[in-house]
């Protein structure tokens, strides 16, 4: 589809708020009670998240105006961090885990991790988006690809993966340095969403041999990458959240944001309630929120974040994503399948796999 299309949807692409995969260190922002100050010392929610906190806060917000007597305190981190802390330091647990790493989450709820919780609320999302009351699906996300512009000078912007890969060797030598990726040994998510990519696609390998041929520059987070092509550093950005990369596509013309027409992978923000937690009772209230239609209507017109229900209206709503030029949307399916991505075994072939093409000299490279 021509560019045009994407500019012509301006509802759900106006005031896409910005949230990252990552952020480079912990961050601590705490959200005050209503009422000020608790009213036992014990009311107060730990949350960790891999979810920018200007995105989440409307829903925190939300959670407060229904119990203004509990404060909340959330760490962001990137995704990869969030579960090795989680697993090393078992005394300063959350009381909720919120990640789109789909997979380390699910490597913790059936590890035994998380409190099993049948919520009422779950008549409201639909049946694939939960897995034995432990682990809870709340969002419904497109991963994209994000291009400067600028370097297709009378050229259409390349819709599917082998388009890509068109453009690539059309323009070979000027892509050297030039495309940015997840660094998939860092990022729970970039390791997660590549593979996937090599389950679903036909172009894997020829992509994987490009990037590296090129010298691509690899990244822990989305927002360094998005960064990187603005600065004209890049200028194809590969697997980014849509959100986030379509708030930039409004702010800069010159970055446009596509969802492949060959497939658009979707992934799920997931949230579980780990079984130590301080919290138990207000972290389930929480979950509660999440999965009602009234969590799901604010994160559809209030957060970017589009949810998972199918009910919801908004700006933000899988309704209004769809109206999007896109391919085949191929949710990442929460189950046991997961469990392949995180089997040591597999982890280390992918890895190995991507190390050959990465850091290989070029002249080892197939021609």
């Amino acid at each position: 589809m021509k560019v045009s299309c994407l500019l012509g949807l301006g509802l759900f692409l106006v005031s896409r708020m910005v949230f990252a995969d990552a952020v480079p260190q912990d961050s601590y922002i705490a959200f005050p009670s209503l009422n000020k100050q608790p009213k036992y010392q014990g009311d107060v929610l730990a949350i960790y998240g891999a979810v920018n906190h200007q995105a989440i806060e409307p829903l925190f917000r939300a959670y407060q105006e229904k119990y203004p007597n509990v404060a909340i305190h959330y760490t962001e981190s990137n995704t990869r961090h969030l579960y090795e802390q989680f697993i090393s330091q078992p005394n300063i647990r959350p009381d909720v885990m919120l990640s789109p790493a789909m997979d380390l989450q699910f490597k913790l709820a059936n590890d035994g991790y998380a409190l099993a919780y049948n919520s009422p609320e779950l008549v409201n999302v639909p049946k694939g988006s939960h897995w034995r009351n432990e682990l809870f699906g709340f969002t419904y996300e497109p991963i994209v690809t994000a291009i400067n512009s600028d370097i297709l000078t009378g050229d259409e912007l390349p819709q599917s993966r082998e388009q890509l890969l068109n453009l690539i060797r059309n323009k070979n030598h000027l892509l050297d340095d030039k495309m940015g990726l997840f660094n998939i040994e860092q990022s729970g998510l970039g390791y997660l969403t590549w593979a996937y990519d090599g389950q679903q696609s036909r172009s894997y390998g020829r992509l994987l041999e490009a990037f590296g041929r090129h010298q691509a520059r690899l990244y822990t987070d989305t927002s360094s990458m998005l960064n990187a092509l603005l600065k004209g550093q890049i200028f194809i950005a590969y697997n980014l959240v849509g959100a986030y990369s379509y708030k930039w596509s409004q702010q800069y013309e010159w970055i446009k944001t596509i969802m492949p027409t060959d497939y658009t992978t979707i992934i799920m923000r997931t949230a579980f309630i780990p079984r130590d937690a301080k919290q138990p009772i207000l972290a389930k209230r929480f979950i509660d929120l999440l999965l009602s239609s009234e969590g799901q209507h604010v994160l559809a017109n209030q957060s970017g974040i589009t949810p998972i229900s199918t009910k919801v209206k908004g700006p933000y709503s899988r309704d209004e994503l769809s109206k999007l030029p896109h391919g085949i949307f191929r949710p990442i399916p929460l189950g046991l399948e997961l469990l392949i991505q995180t089997d040591d075994a597999k982890k280390q072939l992918i890895y190995h796999e991507w190390d050959n093409a990465m850091f290989a000299e070029p002249n080892n490279l197939s021609q």
